[in-house]
């Protein structure tokens, strides 16, 4: 295999944020490729400022006021979102950096897993007594996200419910002593041990597993991975059209300075020679690059033919459909089909949806046309979630609800696409 086919199928089964990554990587490491972003330009703002002749003002907006929730931003982890919040607080200098240890001992869901003693003995050299420890974490713990700073599950929840300004004793107690019934949907039990009525435990229940067991996550360490959708599909005059999304897009070009040097005849013939090289490996990426996304274009327009009625009616009228079909649709090996699926996604008139959605297995249906496992499964979380909870459907009856339908599906399929669906069997389901 020759290094350019190599790095054809690589750059193929890239994702979006992938190639971009991998065009920013060989623009660094050859100087005759030049990159561009491509922005997208808001139309309606440029012609209402020419209209109106551009004035930068300052206006008065209350949504412009600080605001700790648009605090968070894409690149602020979970100890700078914190840290910035302290640094708003009217304290003492000790007392920020106090604050500032405790939210660096934090782990990435929030808590703080280390006992006082050994936090305060690492504070020894600022003289930091037992009081203004407690003082300081007091003030994390009131930080947003909330939960945060706790050194336990019920710690956790219970600041979250003091928070909220819903202390309720009979909610407490049941954080402290029953989350492992909680967590087996024993309700009855519950409702027994505390000697609540029936329906103010289901309520109390509910409220305990509204919480965040791990506040941490809404802004954690790790950078977010955004979906950047590779197509865009829009219905005009009724017809489908599929087109590449440019937006945030890079744009590769070949240095032409680089291009004069080869061709004057008195340039030193080493320069030449690397110069020859990384054109080469510059026109070889740049064709890559095209042959991916004419393949990816090909795939999705072929997409949007075979599952014609998902884009005209929604998601429940997806059909099934296999790789090799659109493989011998557009001609060309499975292989290639399956790379040029990976990673990628769709924004869709119902959506963004990855590439790989559209296509599942067929199971016959009692009028002998063909119904796709993504669809079925959509018929069993709707079928679910307008259950009676105190009597959840067994996989059994799920089955024979389908058979109803026209869908043949044995009991062991649908639990199969239940546990894939990640929804609970009928006793954890089950509210008393």
């Amino acid at each position: 295999m020759t290094t350019q086919l190599k790095q054809s199928l690589a750059i193929l089964n890239m994702s979006k944020v992938e190639l971009e990554e991998e065009i920013r990587k060989e623009s660094e490491e050859n100087p005759l490729l030049d990159i561009e972003r491509k922005e997208e330009i808001d139309w309606e703002a440029y012609i209402k400022n020419m209209d109106t002749g551009y004035k930068r003002e300052v206006n008065y907006n209350p949504d412009n006021d600080l605001n700790l929730e648009n605090m968070i931003r894409e690149d602020v982890n979970l100890y700078e979102h914190l840290s910035l919040q302290i640094g708003l607080y009217k304290i003492s200098q000790l007392e920020k950096e106090v604050c500032n240890y405790i939210i660096d001992s934090l782990d990435e869901d929030g808590y703080l897993r280390f006992s006082e003693e050994i936090m305060l003995n690492e504070l020894k050299e600022l003289n930091v007594d037992e009081n203004t420890f407690l003082e300081c974490l007091k003030k994390v713990q009131q930080l947003d996200p909330i939960g945060v700073g706790a050194r336990d599950l019920v710690e956790c929840l219970i600041l979250q419910i003091e928070n909220a300004g819903e202390y309720d004793e009979d909610l407490i107690n049941i954080i402290k002593e029953d989350l492992d019934l909680i967590a087996s949907n024993k309700v009855k039990e519950i409702s027994k041990k505390h000697k609540i009525p029936m329906q103010r435990c289901v309520n109390l229940v509910h409220k305990i597993k509204s919480l965040d067991p791990r506040p941490g996550r809404l802004c954690c360490s790790e950078k977010t991975v955004y979906v950047q959708p590779d197509v865009i599909v829009e219905k005009i005059d009724n017809e489908f059209i599929v087109y590449k999304n440019e937006k945030d897009s890079y744009m590769l070009k070949i240095n032409n300075f680089y291009k004069e040097v080869l061709r004057n005849t008195s340039s030193d013939n080493d320069a030449k020679e690397f110069i020859k090289s990384k054109l080469n490996s510059a026109t070889s990426l740049v064709k890559n690059i095209q042959s991916r996304n004419h393949t990816i274009l090909k795939i999705a327009e072929t997409i949007v033919s075979c599952q014609e009625e998902f884009f005209n009616k929604g998601p429940q009228f997806i059909k099934p459909l296999k790789l090799k079909d659109i493989a011998h649709i557009i001609d060309c090996h499975e292989s290639t089909v399956s790379r040029g699926v990976n990673g990628k996604y769709m924004l869709t008139p119902f959506g963004v949806y990855e590439f790989k959605y559209f296509f599942s297995s067929a199971i016959e249906t009692q009028n002998e046309e063909m119904a796709s496992s993504t669809s079925i499964k959509k018929i069993i979380k709707e079928t679910i979630k307008s259950e009676n909870k105190k009597k959840p459907l067994s996989d059994e009856q799920l089955s024979k609800i389908l058979k109803e339908s026209g869908i043949s599906v044995a009991r062991r399929t649908v639990a199969k696409y239940r546990e894939e669906l990640k929804i609970p069997s009928s006793s954890k389901r089950k509210e008393y």
